[in-house]
Order: C-alpha cells, then sequence, then structure tokens
C-alpha cells in the first residue's frame, strides 16, 4: 500500500506540474500570430479550465499532502500576469462627475427587433436612456427586419445623439451615436467579407479623439457547430463524431488567422492618425488571452483589467463563457467603473461600459 500510494503521489505531482506548464503555455499563446499559427493560436480558449484545474489542486494538497500545496500557487505565480488579464481585481473608484460615459455594445440587429409588450423596442429604449456619451454598436439594423434605420435614429436623435454611419457595402453597417460632435468616419481597410472597423474622429474638450469601433472577424458558429463545442468541452472522451470536431477546430482557426492580421491593420491606423486621446473597443470575438488582445496591450491599456473586477463575461450564450467584448485606452485615459451590464438581456451579448476621464498633465 505504501508502494501504491508514492506512485499516486508522484502522479498527482507530475499532473500538477503539467497542469501548471499548460497554463503558462496558454498564456504565452497570446504572443502567437494566428496568420502564421492559427491552431496554436486557439490554446487561449484553454484557459479558464486549466486555471480552474490548478485551483482545484489546492484543497487536493491541504486533504492529501499539505508539503506539496505550495505547487498550484508556483504554477499561478508563474501565469500572474494573465491571470489578472482575465479575471483583474481593482480597487472600487467612482467615477467623477464630469467623466465620459462609453459604452460599446453588439446588439445582435438591435435584439433581432423584437418587440416589448407595449409595442416598443425594448434595447433600443436601453441605448437611448442609458445616458452614455458614446455608444460604439455591432451588428446594429438588419434590413429585413424591424425597426427600421430611420425609425431607430429618430428615437436616438430625440435623446440627444449625433448619428453617422458607415455603410459603404465593404462589410457589416456600423454606426455610432455620440453626444460628442462627429467630426469625420473613416473604414478601416483590411480583409474581411462580413466583419470591419469604423474609426471615428470626436471633439471632446477641445480636443479631437479617435475611437475605432471594431467587430473582429466572427466565428461564424451554427447551431451544430456550437454543440459539438459543448460536447467536447463536457465530454472529451465521447465526441459525437472525429470529423464534426477536426471541422469545428478548422472554422475556428481560420477565423483566428483572419483577426490577427485585422487587429494588426487597427493599431497601425491608431498609429498613424497621430491622436493622443484613443479609444479601441467593441466585438473582438477572442477572449484577453489572445493575439488581437496581447497586441492592443502592447500599445493601449485594458480598461477592464485597469478598472473592471472579475471575469466580466460579456458572450450571454449558455456554454459559452467569455469575455469577447473590449475597450483598450491610450495614456491620455483614465478609466473608472469598467463592466458589463448583465441587466441587458435582448442580444447574445451584454454591453461594455467605461467612464473615461482625461489625465491631467
Amino acid at each position: 500500500m505504501k508502494w501504491l500510494t508514492r506512485i499516486l503521489l508522484q502522479l498527482s505531482v507530475g499532473a500538477n506540474v503539467m497542469a501548471a506548464l499548460m497554463l503558462l503555455a496558454c498564456g504565452l499563446s497570446a504572443g502567437l500570430n494566428p496568420a502564421d499559427y492559427p491552431h496554436a493560436a486557439l490554446f487561449g480558449l484553454g484557459f479558464p479550465l486549466l486555471l480552474l484545474l490548478n485551483l482545484l489542486f489546492i484543497p487536493f494538497w491541504l486533504v492529501f499532502c499539505i508539503r506539496y500545496v505550495w505547487l498550484p500557487f508556483v504554477g499561478m505565480l508563474l501565469s500572474v500576469s494573465y491571470i489578472y488579464d482575465y479575471c483583474p481585481l481593482n480597487w472600487p473608484e467612482k467615477a467623477p462627475q464630469d467623466a465620459l460615459m462609453l459604452m460599446t455594445y453588439n446588439t445582435e440587429f438591435l435584439g433581432r427587433g423584437e418587440k416589448d409588450a407595449d409595442g416598443g423596442y425594448s434595447l433600443l429604449e436601453y441605448m437611448a436612456a442609458s445616458g452614455a456619451d458614446v455608444i460604439c454598436i455591432q451588428e446594429g439594423i438588419a434590413q429585413s427586419k424591424n425597426p427600421s434605420q430611420e425609425y431607430a435614429d429618430s428615437v436616438m436623435a430625440a435623446a440627444g445623439y449625433h448619428i453617422r454611419h458607415l455603410n459603404d457595402g465593404k462589410a457589416e453597417p456600423q454606426f455610432i451615436y455620440s453626444r460628442l460632435p462627429i467630426l469625420d468616419v473613416h473604414r478601416v481597410a483590411y480583409e474581411s467579407s462580413t466583419n470591419g472597423s469604423m474609426a471615428m474622429e470626436l471633439l471632446y474638450e477641445g480636443d479631437t479623439i479617435l475611437v475605432v469601433n471594431n467587430h473582429l472577424e466572427s466565428y461564424k458558429l451554427t447551431p451544430e457547430d456550437k454543440q459539438v463545442y459543448k460536447d467536447i468541452i463536457h465530454d472529451p472522451e465521447n465526441i459525437r463524431s472525429e470529423r464534426s470536431s477536426r471541422d469545428l477546430v478548422r472554422k475556428m482557426a481560420d477565423a483566428s488567422r483572419m483577426r490577427g492580421p485585422q487587429i494588426d491593420s487597427v493599431l497601425n491606423y491608431v498609429r498613424h492618425s497621430g491622436r493622443e486621446g484613443v479609444v479601441v473597443c467593441g466585438d473582438f470575438n477572442d477572449s484577453p488571452i489572445s493575439y488581437s488582445c496581447r497586441r492592443c496591450s502592447s500599445a493601449l491599456t485594458s480598461a477592464f483589467r485597469q478598472s473592471g473586477n472579475g471575469l466580466g463575461l460579456s458572450y450571454n450564450q449558455k456554454g459559452f463563457y467569455f469575455r469577447i467584448d473590449h475597450i483598450f485606452v491610450s495614456d491620455y485615459w483614465q478609466t473608472y467603473e469598467t463592466h458589463v451590464d448583465k441587466t441587458a438581456l435582448w442580444s447574445d451579448h451584454y454591453p461594455m461600459i467605461t467612464y473615461l476621464k482625461k489625465h491631467k498633465k
């Protein structure tokens, strides 16, 4: 029995070391350009599961062999920066009264055009009453569904918003509602038949600031794809079809491969704009442990990392628990109270909100 116990203990130590190294590998995978390593770039999706596994080793060692309890702590210490990216903890600091409120929201075509009991559009009314100074919208109006673009614009205009659309046929229509004067709007050029990025120059306290509203390449998963993904997560030994799982990985890798050059194009646009006040936000279709977020973090600051708390899960479909909506800002800004509003239930995303205040220099 002592011999068997010793073997099991050694296997457990090896499993803990392997879990720690795999957690670190998931974090490091964010540095790989998916254009060159599309499959390796998907490793970051496994980060929360490996983090959970490392956490579970703590009570395991406390019960069975306390002298090894340091192993999971050392493993997580090696990945502490990635853990903080994924789940930051910040002391709450109330936003100044004159702070700029910014919202990014994938509205799923304005809540699929569904009306409430009173015949109104709850999502549209939510945005109009939000008090946000700038609202960046992805998946706005579907041409074949209600409400019409004209009706939505009239509701937002009545709430005091300036409106600019970008519908050049090169990607999905994008638009923003802003209480700040809108000076100019441009498309950020990159390859995509359905997604896109929209750069807007706004007037704020005498400065011209740049806001880039992004909807990076989508996975375009069908309901069948999503079910295969859930099967892999919940029962990896009993996948319905090996071919289906390979097709799913290929589809996800292809989308990831396109997002690498897309975020590079966005950051090149920002760099050449010469603007100090910059916000890059939207639906990245990427978790915090990804090339897209790592590249943005190299030039900008994650608002959620700076002033958010917890996981901030922004995609609300059952079985898919990720923060794929992000806000990044330049050093011009200090962020406050960044959060995901989980009371907004009309889309498959929750809106992400932050408060911005210009640094005093």
